[in-house]
């Protein structure tokens, strides 16, 4: 006797049937034949909208139904809910075929995976990936919340996460490779000098001064030459309320103004 409350899951067995929904022509045939390469997977049909696709999964009872997400995004013939609510009727004479969106592309936003589950869809596979070893993972329903492709969360994730500061050993040795050259148009610019007017004051080229700019712009991976001299002085490569002008030996053009 079974005690109360237990439910016993039974592993599924065979190979799984994939119902493939691709409207393009070129990218089905692509992906049914990696579901038919696969031990486990075999193709059940296939259809390119999601309404003729609610039509098969009545007919042909299939496990999972893989989706492209460019019609679980636009779905011209149907929606994916449409999709969930046909495979939700075949749980009463059988597995509920799982509905499995796929990314044959960049990964998609974060909102968008949220709203592929809202919607109520299984999980999320890429083609960068095995296909029969993603769709078996969803199938077996170990992800209560929904399953997506390893390789799609990482991209997901670096795209959520803000950059990491520079680590201070970086920093070191970027301020470490700044020539006295570049020290000079940096006091310079710091006191608010075009290039052009940096050029005449050092007695270089402006095509010189540009390159210089440039090179410490990278060096300190400053965004612009307000964020350079901000992390010029923080870093102590430039002193804090320094007439910076003066102290390079040349007047600037608010000395000139006074």
């Amino acid at each position: 006797m079974r005690p109360t409350g237990c439910v016993t899951v039974t592993a599924p067995t065979g190979p799984a049937g994939v119902l493939v929904v691709v409207a393009d022509p070129v990218v089905r045939a692509g992906i049914r034949a990696l579901v038919g390469e696969h031990a486990r997977t075999e193709v059940a049909g296939t259809a390119d909208s999601v309404r003729t696709a609610a039509a098969a999964i009545r007919r042909d009872h299939p496990d999972l139904v893989l989706v492209d997400s460019v019609l679980v995004d636009s779905a011209p013939g149907g929606s994916i809910g449409e999709l969930v609510t046909v495979c939700a009727e075949g749980a009463a004479v059988g597995e509920r075929p799982r509905v499995v969106a796929l990314v044959t592309g960049e990964a998609p936003s974060l909102a968008r995976v949220r709203g592929y589950f809202a919607a109520g869809v299984d999980g999320i596979v890429s083609t960068a990936e095995d296909i029969g070893d993603s769709l078996l993972a969803v199938r077996s329903g170990r992800a209560a919340g929904g399953w997506i492709s390893p390789t799609l969360a990482a991209e997901i994730l670096r795209r959520t996460e803000p950059p990491p500061k520079p680590a201070v050993a970086e920093v070191a040795v970027a301020l470490s490779n700044v020539t006295p050259s570049e020290h000079a148009v940096l006091r310079l610019v710091a006191d608010g000098n075009t290039d052009r007017e940096i050029a005449t004051r050092l007695h270089r080229s402006e095509r010189v001064v540009k390159f210089h700019v440039s090179n410490l712009l990278a060096k300190l991976q400053a965004r612009n030459r307000a964020h350079l001299v901000q992390l010029a002085v923080r870093s102590g490569l430039l002193p804090v309320h320094c007439p910076c002008g003066q102290a390079a030996g040349v007047r600037s053009t608010r000395d000139v103004a006074s």
